[in-house]
């Protein structure tokens, strides 16, 4: 009885802990998504590696760094109408490892004038203790 008792207890756990990441992954592209939608582009970068090793394709773009993605950010989007309002639909994050995850979703902005959209793949890892995106693959 006892030896079942730790066995439903240990699958217990496994289960909590594996479901936890993926909250703290959507909770990082609802920052994002805030973060945006009030035009703060250096909060949006917060949930990104700041390395110079993130990356980030868009386009026939591929650019590496931190610092290089918000300069890119701030030269397409110089103020709020360009900006619009963003929303992310997360279609299914898949754990990789306790460390790593793969997110998959829909992108969407709404401006005066238009709506465009597309599609996104984010690596995602957790560095000293904390999920940052480290790999991002969007596209229209």
């Amino acid at each position: 009885m006892f030896k079942k008792g730790l066995t439903a207890l240990f699958m217990l756990l496994s289960f909590s802990a594996s479901a936890v990441p993926t909250d703290d992954i959507a909770h990082i592209l609802s920052e994002q998504q805030a973060a945006w939608n009030r035009g703060d582009l250096d909060g949006y970068m917060q949930g990104y590696w700041n390395n110079e090793k993130m990356r980030f394709i868009s386009g026939k773009k591929i650019r590496y760094g931190w610092a290089e993605t918000l300069a890119a950010y701030k030269k397409n989007y110089p103020d709020k109408a360009t900006l619009g309002q963003l929303k992310f639909t997360i279609n299914d994050t898949k754990m990789l490892s306790n460390y790593a995850a793969i997110v998959v979703g829909h992108w969407q902005l709404t401006r005066a004038k238009d709506k465009p959209s597309g599609v996104f793949t984010l690596l995602v890892e957790k560095l000293n203790d904390r999920w940052v995106i480290t790999h991002d693959h969007t596209s229209d």
